[in-house]
């Protein structure tokens, strides 16, 4: 699991003779953007990795909802019993 939020974006390189020079043609780029200590960090990922941290991403996120469904049980399950005498 990884936390954070995969983000692709979309950027020129900035060297004259590229194709992107034009603004069309532009270089995919990959990030997680997460926060470390507090503050939002954001690092590249290489391509080789991208289907890979997409995966651990979305495994945190599925480990998230599944918690907070097992934590909502758990109240109203509590709630009733402090409802009995």
């Amino acid at each position: 699991m990884l936390p954070g939020s995969f983000v692709e974006r979309q950027r020129a390189c900035g060297r004259a003779n590229c194709r992107c020079a034009d603004g069309k043609n532009l270089h995919t780029q990959y990030q997680i953007s997460v926060l470390v200590d507090g503050q939002p960090k954001t690092f590249n990922v290489p391509t080789a990795l991208v289907q890979q941290v997409r995966e651990h991403i979305a495994l945190r996120k599925r480990f998230e909802a599944a918690a907070d469904t097992i934590c909502n049980i758990n109240l109203r399950r509590f709630l009733k019993q402090k409802e009995k005498p």
